[in-house]
């Protein structure tokens, strides 16, 4: 009698703990990322990634980047090139908006600075002093390279995608985009649409061009009640280097993925690359934007 009593016991006491465990494993995934962690990395990759040595090795800071982004992330994808320097000296972490259980986006302000070579009369640029490892979690840096000039100081507006992982929050691997607008990645069709990409190739570089401008919605191409804000001429379009967009859904929604490139020209000779989603639809045989932003999930290089 003891016997059965304990065993019927010990099976419900087994049967709670399992019970416990689920709705615990099951209020952790409801509970998505946890918002803190997300604003602490995206605002330590962004001070990180936002720094560009012109005199400096091409690697230069990769090691940084690498230590934040999730596994498949290629920091070489997210480098700046040119003769300009770049720096962040405040980077400002805000909304952190949810995608799904294990995704986010985190909207990020940077106050940055941009140097060029000075006059004929300042002599030949030379790299910055370099300064001795320090014990700790070593960070990108560098000072302006001696015979540089500052050009400009403004803010950049960023969004940057973050995942949660087993070992924490991190950068997703498409990484950040120049973005005043932190809406949430959409879900793309898994089908792209040969013909419509094609027919829409030339509208995406006229929508990045206005994008950067902050003048979407004047040239009618978001859609109605849509109002993208923009870049405010922060940057300006070189190319849209890959682009791909879906078939429409059932609410007629399609998905775009495209790689833009930017320059900080005529203030700089400073360009990079960022991976882009678009939701776009079509009506009465124009196409509008509905969102623009970051991607959750690596952009196709179609």
């Amino acid at each position: 009698m003891v016997l059965g009593l304990t065993l019927a016991l010990l099976v419900v006491n087994v049967g709670q703990n399992i019970v416990a465990a689920h709705r615990t494993t099951a209020a952790s995934a409801a509970a998505g990322v946890d918002a803190d962690a997300a604003r602490a990395v995206a605002g330590m990759f962004a001070g990180d990634y936002l720094l560009h040595d012109p005199l400096g090795p091409p690697t230069a800071g990769q090691e940084a980047l690498r230590r934040d982004v999730a596994a498949g992330g290629d920091p070489t994808r997210m480098a700046f090139t040119g003769t300009a320097y770049l720096g962040a000296d405040l980077v400002i972490p805000g909304a952190v908006i949810p995608v799904d259980a294990t995704h986010a986006v985190v909207a990020v302000q940077a106050r940055v600075t941009i140097g060029m070579p000075g006059s004929a009369d300042a002599g030949t640029p030379v790299p910055a002093a370099t300064t001795a490892a320090v014990p700790g979690r070593a960070a990108n840096t560098s000072a302006l390279p001696a015979g540089y000039k500052i050009v400009a100081s403004e803010w950049l507006p960023l969004v940057v995608p973050v995942i949660q992982t087993d070992t924490g929050v991190l950068v997703d691997v498409a990484g950040p985009v120049f973005s005043a607008d932190p809406v949430h990645a959409v879900s793309a069709t898994t089908e792209a649409d040969p013909t419509a990409t094609e027919a829409t190739r030339s509208w995406v570089r006229t929508l990045f061009t206005s994008y950067a401008l902050s003048s979407t919605a004047g040239a009618y191409l978001s859609a109605p009640g849509v109002d993208l804000a923009g870049l405010s001429g922060a940057v300006t379009v070189t190319d849209i280097q890959t682009w791909s967009l879906s078939s429409a859904g059932a609410d007629g929604l399609r998905t775009g993925t495209g790689r833009v490139g930017w320059t900080f020209a005529p203030t700089a000779d400073l360009t990079t690359a960022q991976s882009y989603t678009v939701t776009v639809q079509a009506s009465d045989n124009r196409w509008y934007a509905t969102a623009l932003g970051t991607a959750a999930a690596p952009a196709s290089a179609n």
